[in-house]
């Protein structure tokens, strides 16, 4: 049996100079992130759901990598969290939860991304060089890329 370290958890925040329901908006078309998130190529929804828990989206990294989630709770308005399919190795039970709030200046957008290491103490290492790291950029680019293009769709003349 592959031994499993702690749980790792990384959380990022923004605000976004828009309404709620615009965001909520955004967040909820879920098969189309790859408009805003510039990691991504392409996404789309896998099956006939298309809100709600269950909904299922493929998308393909610029990276060039698949990457599969499925929503484990929903919230309309307010947020969801979804898990990865299938987490890349050495990771394992990969959960991210977006949540949003009003904000003075329009929205607050937080992400949550939690995740499991395999491989014991190598798991531990790897995470601490590399893994955290890569997790938070990738998390800091698709916040950062769904606030401008928000933004810049509801910027005021």
């Amino acid at each position: 049996m592959t031994q499993v370290n702690a749980v790792r958890k990384l959380e990022e925040k923004t605000e976004i100079r828009t309404t709620t329901q615009a965001v909520w908006e955004a967040m909820a078309d879920f098969g189309n992130a790859a408009t805003w998130a510039p990691g991504m190529r392409s996404s789309s929804l896998k099956g006939d759901k298309k809100t709600g828990v269950g909904t299922h989206r493929i998308m393909r990294h610029a990276w060039g990598f698949r990457i599969e989630e499925i929503v484990t709770e929903w919230t309309t308005g307010t947020g969801y969290a979804f898990k990865l399919v299938k987490a890349p190795f050495p990771m394992c039970e990969v959960y991210e939860t977006w949540v949003l709030r009003p904000s003075e200046s329009g929205a607050l957008l937080t992400i949550v991304v939690t995740y499991g290491m395999r491989l014991g103490l190598l798991g531990s290492l790897l995470d601490t060089v590399l893994v955290r790291f890569v997790v938070a950029r990738e998390m800091r680019l698709g916040i950062c890329g769904l606030k401008r293009h928000l933004e810049k769709m509801f910027a005021q003349p």
